[in-house]
């Protein structure tokens, strides 16, 4: 299980809230079943800074786990802009969704940013199949985006609202499959 952290939608602003302990989200409640008092249950490591050379990446990044008494599960708790089980921030896949939505083919947009061709196609599969669950939810944030009927207007409605990473906690959080 997933819980993703609002409004923290750089890699930095993460890295800083996790120097500051008192500034730490601890949760309250436990994602599973509700019960309060998750335990901190140390955490893991990610390599989430896939734009920044070697010299100047902000690798590891750590993700806290908490561990559930009465469910006896666990949870990792992630910032906004870190994509659950991707190796690409939210960032990086906006950026990918929008040059395919404006007419660059997937070669051309591999070779513009980092991922290969094959995992911008699966991004953009995914994001087709799951676009009328995703209008669904995000419509009920901003009822203006109802107004669109397909991807290419709907996503860069979106964008001039929030960013991907923020509609993906908002559909997350109402139980859709985020890609």
């Amino acid at each position: 299980m997933i819980h993703i952290l609002a409004d923290v939608v750089l890699l930095i602003q993460y890295l800083n809230l996790l120097k500051d302990p008192s500034e730490l989200c601890h949760l309250e409640k436990c994602p599973c079943c509700g019960k309060s008092g998750p335990w901190h249950h140390g955490g893991y490591t990610r390599q989430a800074d896939r734009i920044n050379p070697s010299s100047d990446s902000l690798n590891p990044v750590f993700i806290q786990r908490y561990y559930c008494p009465a469910c006896k599960k666990t949870c990792s708790v992630l910032p906004e802009c870190i994509s659950p089980q991707r190796w690409y921030l939210w960032e990086i896949q906006q950026m990918a969704l929008m040059l395919c939505l404006t007419g660059s083919s997937i070669c051309t947009v591999s070779k513009k940013i980092l991922p290969s061709r094959q995992t911008i196609s699966r991004w953009i599969k995914h994001f087709k199949e799951q676009f009328r669950a995703h209008k669904d939810v995000l419509t009920n944030h901003v009822i203006a985006l109802g107004h669109t009927d397909n991807m290419a207007d709907f996503w860069p409605a979106v964008f001039e609202i929030m960013c991907l990473g923020k509609a993906m906690r908002l559909c997350h959080m109402a139980g859709v499959m985020i890609p």
